[in-house]
């Protein structure tokens, strides 16, 4: 939990929300990263660069000598590779555009804090949830729904279920 968040429970009943992006790196679209990475200024030929690296690539194995057949590369940026965590960054860069609450990000984790006292807190954390559920179906990729849940703090904080992830959307309560 973020040290915002922790300060924001101390003062006022709040919700923390946790959402996860399904397999990460592995749904990014390159044609809207690339876009994305024109936005941040690199210059021209990075964007090309990407999409080269990311679009119609092959790979083989080389094992004593002997080579396999060529074969596509299903996914975007090879595992452990820094260019991957470095493009997924950027990727997810924009799902605080416009938030109202505390909004902190850490590789394919987000979390949404704000506090829900007064109605103006309920409505704005209840903007940025469905904001944030709509970033995915923009950018093509999922949440994991499994694991998005829905935290419930602060001093006498009514001990709500906690309801995670429902069909229709994240709901503060």
């Amino acid at each position: 939990m973020s040290q915002q968040c922790a300060q924001a429970a101390k003062k006022a009943n709040s919700i923390l929300a946790c959402v996860r992006t399904q397999r990460a790196f592995d749904t990014v679209p390159c044609d809207i990263l690339v876009p994305k990475l024109e936005r941040h200024g690199f210059d021209q030929s990075t964007p090309q660069w990407v999409r080269d690296c990311l679009g119609g690539r092959t790979q083989r194995v080389v094992v004593n000598g002997s080579m396999s057949k060529w074969r596509p590369v299903v996914t975007g940026v090879p595992q452990g590779s820094v260019l991957r965590l470095v493009l997924f960054n950027i990727f997810v860069g924009d799902t605080n555009s416009g938030t109202e609450c505390t909004l902190s990000k850490f590789v394919n984790n987000t979390k949404l804090c704000g506090a829900v006292d007064m109605p103006e807190g309920r409505d704005a954390i209840q903007r940025d949830l469905d904001r944030l559920e709509r970033w995915p179906q923009a950018n093509l990729t999922k949440f994991n729904k499994a694991s998005c849940k829905v935290l419930h703090m602060g001093w006498g904080n009514p001990k709500y279920k906690n309801t995670g992830w429902v069909e229709n959307g994240l709901r503060a309560p």
